[in-house]
């Protein structure tokens, strides 16, 4: 009678490791995969400035299309003028320069329209035809 009760202690040890088997096989699988991935040390946590994309991201970042775009013309022109590194970076300076080119612009713009409309109306308009007032006759 012991040796049954040793034989039905050893199955249902076997019965009860068995999903424990399993577990530890799979967290065995996934201690490998995240083996395998590496870590990467930026020096920051998540969200940080030096905390990097995925690696699938940065592979398709580096794809950087120089030559081959049909506006590279444009790009290397407007990297050229360094406006972005000058007022577009920081949001201070993005916001004034927002500020600033708004209002000249909207000047430039208005005055623009004011030259078109009295080269289409010239001769019409009340400044083009200033009253002139007749000589003072002389009654001395």
């Amino acid at each position: 009678q012991a040796q049954v009760c040793a034989a039905l202690a050893v199955l249902s040890f076997e019965a009860n490791w068995a999903p424990l088997r399993t577990m530890l096989s799979r967290s065995r699988l996934l201690r490998s995969a995240l083996l395998r991935s590496k870590t990467r040390f930026s020096g920051g946590g998540f969200g940080s400035p030096k905390d990097h994309e995925p690696a699938w991201i940065e592979r398709w970042s580096a794809n950087r299309r120089e030559g081959q775009d049909n506006m590279d013309w444009f790009f290397r022109a407007f990297n050229s003028t360094r406006i972005y590194e000058i007022f577009l970076k920081s949001s201070p300076r993005f916001y004034g320069f927002i500020v600033w080119t708004s209002i000249i612009g909207g000047y430039c713009w208005s005055r623009m329209w004011d030259h078109i409309w009295d080269y289409v109306n010239q001769g019409k308009l009340y400044r083009h035809n200033p009253y002139v007032y007749p000589i003072p006759d002389d009654d001395e």
